[in-house]
Formats: structure tokens, sequence, C-alpha cells
């Protein structure tokens, strides 16, 4: 990757868009960023690494939203683009920066174009083959940081070259081989537990297997003895259960003859009890079926013809209050006053009060004339006032322009005579004797000024005409409502005096405002009397017409209710008759006796049915006990109790040999499916065994201390080492060289990728984290450098066209500081291009190639100086 530009708005200490063309500093070769602490250098190299991985460059500074620019306004947008170059494809990113995050987008050299920080973070690793964390480390070496991968551990280191040489598929292969022989050592452990569930030592198997064998055949042995005495027993007891099947029936036969003849004796005790339900349902169903109906519809007429005499009586009181009601009613409507009389006086009283209302808006309407008139008055008077001081103006600008016209003619007589010659015409007079010329005026009088007064005189005496015709017109108005204002009230008050015309009109408004207001009292009093004498007539007329109405429909109401009595009457009482001739011709002797005979329909069904039930029943008792006399005649009762303690004891000896065959035949079971079962985990086992042990060893070997990935690591690092130092035997004048620790301080931890220093001076190694500031800037330099090239030679397809090295030049003397600079300047060569930021002055007069950053009180400012 090598940068082609760089575009930063409002970004660090930049207030504006500022933009770095690296093309101008040249695509190979070393350059200086150089300016004061604080301008904003370190910037540069932030945006580079913000534009790429949202990220600045250095720890401290990842908050994206510290990176805008405190002296942008707030218009100013955020963001930063970068074009660059990787092989020979050109590349563009722009990342801008707002309250809720970033915006990114890649353009890709085909045209297309990646937006998501997700997907562009990925292809930018793609691209430049390093994360964030590495190019900060490898490629970008920011201030503070240029250290780490000089002081870090193994474990750092291991990370940063897996990237680097690819070597992420040797970890996985360990990885692999980790997690197979985890697998086969769980295989293992559960064909072993498999042995631990049933006790068995697994190294022990065959022993146990024999004696298992035996077991089986000592158990199928007792088997076949067991069964055969058990089937001898289930056959006796077989014969039992059928002796005592057989007496039980036998038992029951005599026991069902006895609960019969029994159950009979009973039935035949209830023989007159049933004579009497039997008799009693008869009675009832001749009492049911010919005289309740007759009794029924006696009782219904009686009852209707009750209820119209009710209904009778009711309308006959009805129709006597319905005439009080009328006569009531016609004394309310006499005793109201006269409607009509209260009609007239209430309109003559209302007809009065609009003429008084008439009258006081015609008065109120002379009052406002009247204010007018006064106002008018009072604005005349203030415009006449106004007339006279522009009146007094006109005439002094007048007076003025006079006496200036005058001056500026003698000016112009004179300025004439001055050009007089005895014996030539004069241009006024033709005369060409000159005895008393005129002489120049002193006044300093020119046109302009003539011209300046004339029109100061004409402004002034517009002003006045102007004002004299409004003062015209408001006199003329004045006049008119006065005229207007005298002739309507002397209208209304032909007597009226025409100097005193204001006080009688305020007298005379007062006096029919007092008037009006006395006749809307009366008028809204009256009224309203005279709304409820109408309401009382209109309530009380429709009362006297709906009382007579009342009156005309209660007297039918009576008519109706008489005639229907009589037709009720006459049915009721042949209703009677014919349930009286009823009770006679069914042998009661009157309605009591009926009654005490009368049965509901299920009452009759129950008795009848108690009366059937009791026949059956006895009829089916003597079927059942001659049926089971002819089945016991000549038995004897069996004794069961006896068959039952026999059938008992053979049961007890046949579940006492079921219980002994299934216990044998459990232990069988069981043994046979444990020896079937181990005899496959031995054999899965024995299989397991083999590969267990090989793959075991192969993963201890390619994970232990120095694993496999680490173990080919070590032959990158030492030719790492061997690049870096090339550069630090150089720079350092032969006195350190770096060499890969072989052993670790702490057992515990991973080694092979330690890093120590030789020195010459001593000739001990001692470790890396003890060299000086200025050695370790050495050292950390050359071995970046190192680092860089051996990319390079891989395979990896990692470029490293472009390096950035921030500070770190000021601890070195100006000897070394020479070989630093003389290092970095072969090893950009002819394809690299190598940034260095610094203020040391001795490498602005090393370096030719500067951006130079500039700061100021609105923000720092770029130049590029080659």
């Amino acid at each position: 990757m090598k940068p082609l530009k760089l575009t930063m708005s409002a970004f660090g200490s930049y207030s504006e868009v500022q933009t770095i063309d690296f093309t101008e500093l040249g695509m190979n070769g070393i350059y200086l960023i150089t300016g004061d602490t604080g301008s904003g250098k370190t910037t540069i190299f932030d945006a580079i690494s913000f534009a790429l991985f949202g990220e600045a460059s250095g720890d401290g500074r990842d908050k994206y939203m510290m990176l805008r620019s405190d002296f942008a306004d707030e218009k100013t947008k955020t963001y930063v683009e970068f074009d660059f170059v990787s092989g020979e494809k050109k590349y563009r990113i722009r990342r801008t920066i707002k309250k809720a995050g970033q915006d990114v987008a890649l353009d890709l050299p085909d045209g297309t174009t990646i937006s998501g920080d997700r997907n562009v973070k990925s292809k930018i690793e793609e691209i430049v083959g390093l994360n964030r964390d590495q190019f900060s480390q490898i490629v970008m070496i920011a201030q503070n940081d240029f250290l780490r991968f000089l002081q870090s551990g193994t474990d750092e280191r291991l990370k940063i070259l897996r990237h680097i040489f690819g070597t992420g598929a040797l970890k996985q292969f360990q990885e692999q081989l980790k997690r197979l022989g985890k697998e086969k050592e769980d295989e293992r452990k559960l064909i072993v537990s498999n042995f631990a569930r049933y006790e068995v030592d697994v190294n022990k198997r065959v022993e146990k297997f024999a004696e298992w064998e035996e077991q089986i055949k000592i158990d199928k042995a007792e088997l076949l003895e067991t069964d055969k005495q058990l089937r001898a027993n289930v056959e006796q007891g077989k014969t039992l259960a059928a002796a005592r099947a057989l007496a039980m029936g036998l038992n029951k036969l005599f026991a069902d003859l006895a609960r019969f003849r029994s159950d009979l004796e009973k039935h035949d005790a209830q023989a007159n009890e049933i004579a009497v339900v039997q008799s009693r349902a008869k009675r009832g169903e001749i009492a049911l079926r010919h005289v309740k109906p007759r009794a029924d519809e006696a009782r219904k007429t009686a009852a209707d013809h009750a209820v119209a005499q009710t209904a009778l009586t009711n309308a006959k009181t009805q129709e006597t209050a319905a005439g009080i009601e009328l006569e009531e009613a016609k004394n309310a409507v006499e005793s109201l006053p006269p409607l009509q009389e209260a009609k007239e006086a209430f309109e003559a009283l209302k007809n009065e009060w609009e003429a008084a209302t008439v009258k006081l808006k015609q008065l109120t309407t002379l009052q406002v004339n009247h204010n007018e008139i006064v106002r008018k008055q009072a604005a005349l008077t203030k415009e006449q006032a106004a007339f006279e001081m522009l009146q007094t103006g006109s005439d002094d600008a007048n007076e003025k322009y006079r006496l200036t016209e005058a001056a500026f003619l003698r000016s112009q007589a004179g300025i004439i005579a001055s050009s007089l010659i005895d014996g030539e015409p004069c241009p006024v007079c033709g005369s060409v004797d000159h005895p008393t010329p005129a002489t120049l005026s002193d006044d300093d009088i020119t046109e302009a000024k003539l011209k300046k007064a004339e029109d100061i005189r004409d402004k002034a005496q517009a002003k006045c005409r102007d004002k004299s015709v409004e003062c015209g017109k408001l006199s003329a108005e004045a006049n008119t409502l006065k005229e207007r204002f005298i002739r309507d009230f002397s209208e209304m008050t032909p007597d009226a005096n025409r100097d005193n015309s204001e006080k009688e009109l305020t007298d005379l408004l007062h006096e029919t405002q007092n008037s009006a207001n006395k006749l809307t009292t009366s008028k809204d009093i009256d009224k309203k009397k005279l709304d409820e004498l109408d309401k009382n007539w209109k309530s009380a007329t429709k009362r006297h017409t709906d009382a007579q109405s009342d009156l005309n429909a209660k007297k039918t109401l009576t008519t109706e209710r008489t005639a229907k009595e009589q037709e009720l009457l006459k049915l009721r009482n042949e209703a009677q008759a014919a349930c009286h001739a009823a009770l006679q011709e069914n042998g009661f002797a009157n309605e009591a006796e009926y009654l005490a005979a009368l049965v509901t329909e299920d009452k009759l069904t129950e008795m009848r049915k108690r009366v059937l039930d009791y026949e059956q029943h006895g009829e089916q008792l003597a079927r059942d006990i001659a049926r089971l006399e002819k089945e016991t005649a000549g038995k004897e009762q069996p004794d069961l109790e006896k068959l039952q303690t026999e059938e008992a004891a053979v049961a007890a000896v046949t579940k006492t040999l079921g219980d002994q065959r299934d216990k044998i035949n459990v232990r069988l079971r069981e043994t046979e499916r444990k020896l079937k079962e181990l005899r496959q985990s031995a054999l899965d086992f024995e299989k397991i065994e083999k590969t267990y042990a090989a793959v075991k060893q192969l993963s201890d070997t390619a994970n232990g201390k120095l694993d496999f990935e680490t173990f080919a690591q070590t032959a990158y690092f030492e030719r790492v080492l061997r690049a870096a130092n090339l550069r630090l035997k150089l720079m350092s004048q032969n006195r350190y060289t770096l060499l890969r620790k072989t052993d670790s301080d702490d057992g515990r931890k991973r080694s092979g990728l330690e890093l120590e220093v030789l020195d010459a001076y001593t000739g001990k190694a001692r470790s890396a984290n003890s060299l000086s500031g200025g050695e370790s800037f050495m050292a950390s330099l050359s071995l970046a450098l190192g680092l860089s090239d051996i990319v390079q030679q891989s395979a990896g397809g990692i470029r490293i066209d472009a390096m950035f090295i921030d500070e770190g030049f000021g601890s070195l003397d100006t000897e070394v500081l020479e070989l630093a600079v003389k290092t970095l300047s072969e090893m950009a060569g002819t394809n690299r291009s190598i940034g260095i930021i610094s203020h040391v002055s001795e490498l602005r007069e090393r370096i030719d190639k500067q951006v130079q950053v500039e700061k100021t009180p609105t923000g720092s400012k770029i130049k590029i100086s080659v």
C-alpha cells in the first residue's frame, strides 16, 4: 500500500479542508513531516489510520468524536478522504464523522463502491494485508507505540507473525490434533467408564468374562429344574380351582333358594295393602276422567264472572271520577281573566316602547354626529395653527430668494462690466460709451445657490398651499355636519334653542333613556304575565276538552262491561249445573267426597304400576323357587372352606417356585447382557488404545511448550532478526545484535519468540527491555525494517511500499542520527516511501522533501516543500 492523496476536513487540529498530495513528494525515498509541538503532525497519520480502519493510529485517540476539530464551525463536516495504490490498483476511501456514528465508502478499481463499516473493514484488511494493530506496529509506527513489537512477548508476536506469514494453517493443524486427541481420550474414558459401571477392571476383563460364563451355565441348569417343579404345582392348582368353582356354584344355589323363599313370604304379607291401592286407583280414575272436566269448567266460569264483576265496578268508579273532573275543569276556565283584553293592553304598551326606542336611537345618532363636529373643529384649529407657521416659513423663504436673486443679478452685471472696452459696444445695451460700469459684487452668489434658494421657496409655498387646502376641507366638513345636526335636531325638537342645542340634546337623551328603560321593564313584566295567562287559558281549555272526552269514554266502557258481566253470569250458572249432575251420575254425594277421591295422572300411573309390579314379582319368585328346588334335589351343601385352604397351600408353593424362577432368570439375563455389552466394549477398547496412543503423542508434541506454529515461526523470526541486525549493527556501530532466546524465564509461559540483545562491549546477552531510549528506538526501527524486508520476500503477498515513523529521533546523537537517516534512505530505494515525523532540527537540514505543518490560532495549515 502506498499513499497518493490525503484530504482532511475539520479533523484534529485542522479546521478547514487540508490536502496532502503525496505524489508531489515522489513515489520513493524519505520525506519529513515537521512542525511545532501540537501543530498536528501525528494527526496526518491518525487521519490515514482513521480512513482505513475507523480508528486513530495510536492509543488514546480511538473515540472518533474526539477527532473532530475544536477550531471548526458547526456547519463544516468532519471527514477524511484517502487515495492509495495497492499493487497496480488504485482505491479511494472516504469516512465521515457524525454524531450518531460514521459513514464510510470504499471505491474499488472496477468502479463499484462498498459501504458499511463491517464490509469496508474486512475489504481493507484483504487489500492492505494487515489489521489496524498490525498496521500500527509494522507500517505506521505511531508515537509511543514503536517499542511494542520490540518489547512484546511470544504470544503477542505470535499473533502478529501469524497474520503476516500465514501460519494460521499450522495453528489450525495444532488445534485439530488437540481436538482429535481429546476426542480419542473421551472415547477411551467412555469405554473405561462402561467397565467401571459394572465394577470391572478393564485390564482384568478376561478373568471376569470367564467367571460370568460359568455363572450362566449354573443358572441355566437351575432354571430347568425350577420350571419342571412349577409346571407340576400349576396343574395341581388348576384341579383344586375347578373343584372350588363347582362347590361355590352349588353353595350359591342353596343360598338363592333360601333367599327366594324368604322374599315370597314378605311378598304374600303385602296382599291386603295392594288390594287397597288397587281400589283407590279405580275410584281416583272415575273422579279424574268423568267429574274433573265438569268441575274445572264450573270453577273457570265462576272465576271469569268474578273478574267481570270487578271490572264493572271499576268502570262505574272511573265514570263518576270523570264527571267530577269535567265539572272542575269547567270552573277553572270560567275563573280566568279575559285573555283578549290582556293582549290589547300589552300591544298598546309595546307600541309606546317601540316609539321610545326609535327616538332614543335617533338621539344617540345625533350625539355621535355632535361628537364628530367637535372632533372636526378641534382638528381644524390644529391645522390652522400649522398653516400659519407654514405661511411664515414661506414668506421667509420667498424674501431670502428675492435677496439672493438681486445679489446674483448684481454679480452678473459686474462680470459683464469687467469685460467692457471703450469704443466697443456693450453686449447688453449696445452702447460704445461706458461712463459708469457696474462693479463686481462682494457676495459669492452662484447660479446653484440661487437655484437652491428657489427650490426652498417653491417647497415652502407648496406645503403652505397643501395645508391651506386641508384646512378648507376640514372647515367644509365641519360646517356640513353642523348644519345637518341643527336640521335633524330641529325636526325632533321644533322649540329647541340653536345656541344651546348641546345641553338640550344631552337632557333630552337622558330623559328619553330613562323613559325607554321604564317602558322596557314594564313591557317585560307584562309580557311574562300575558304569556302566563295564555298558558293557563290553553291548559284550562285542554283540561275541559280532555275531561269531556274521558267522561264519554268511561260511559261507553261501563255499558260494555255490564253486558259482559251478564253474559259470564249465564255461563257460570250453566257450568255449575253440569258439574252437579256429573257428581250424582258417578256416585259422589258431594264435592268434598269427589275431591277426596281425585288423583293426578302421575299418581294414577304410579298406583297402577305398583299393582302390576307386585303381581309380576310374585309370579317370578314362584318360578325361581321351583327351578332351584329342582336343581338342588338329592344334593348336599359342600365344605368350601376346606377346599380353599388346600388351594391356598398349593398357590403358596407355586408362588415361591415362580419367584425363584424369576430371580434365576433375571440374574441369567443380566449376566448375559453384561457379558455381551462388555465383549463389544472390549473390542472397541482394543481399537481405541492403538489410535489414542499415537494421536496423544503427536498432539503433545505439536502443542508443547514450543508448539508447531511457534516452531515454524522461529524460522521466519530468525530471518527477521538477521535482516534487522544489518541495520542495528550499522546504527549502533557494531555494538548490538538482536538474538532469539531459546528458553523462557517463566517455565509456565510459551517461548520461542523471546528477544534479547548481545552487547559487544560486555560480550553478554541481556533483555531488550534494558536498552536506553535511543538504543530502544534503534532496535525497534531495525526490527520494523527487517520485518518489512522479510514480509516482502515471503510468499504472503503483502507488500509494504510505504512506512511511517513518528518521533523517537530526538533521543539519538548526531552520529547515530546520521546513520539512521542513511539506513532509511537505503531501505526506501526506488520502490518505497518512508515518512518521518519529527521536530528535530538536524532532520530538517538533512531531508529536503518536507510536509510543513504550521500552527495558527484558527487551526493548522499544511504546506509541501520539495
